[in-house]
């Protein structure tokens, strides 16, 4: 039980650095696993911590320049050898939803080892034609 408390605390504050657009300090393995789903510009699927990063500082946050994360629901399951977290957010801009997605996760000893996004698609294809 307090194994997920802390859990729940650090990814909440990783969120939050996400929002920040803090990526070097989010803790990713250097053979991170990243998938952004979908039928839109910003479908990608990477293999690196580095290759990630770039991602998040030369696509999504260029799309998305003040886009912040808000934390709707999470579930954390698992040991500090294998911690699957899955949270559901919606990404917002001045206070208005610009669309809502789910993370699913996977972390190894405080790494982040595996992230699939599944965005609403047809939200952030709309808001990609906005921006």
């Amino acid at each position: 039980m307090f194994y997920r408390w802390l859990v729940r605390k650090q990814a909440i504050a990783l969120w939050a650095k996400l929002s920040d657009q803090r990526i070097d300090e989010i803790p990713l393995a250097d053979d991170v696993h990243f998938q952004y789903l979908g039928d839109h510009a910003l479908a990608v699927d990477l293999h690196g911590a580095e290759a990630e990063r770039a991602w998040l500082r030369d696509r999504f946050f260029r799309s998305f320049p003040d886009i912040q994360f808000e934390v709707e629901a999470m579930v954390i399951e698992g040991g500090p050898w294998s911690t699957r977290i899955a949270t559901s957010y919606a990404a917002t801009r001045h206070g208005q939803i610009v669309y809502r997605g789910v993370n699913i996760g996977r972390v190894v000893w405080g790494k982040v080892v595996e992230e699939r996004i599944l965005p609403d698609t047809q939200a952030l294809a709309a808001a990609l034609d906005t921006f």
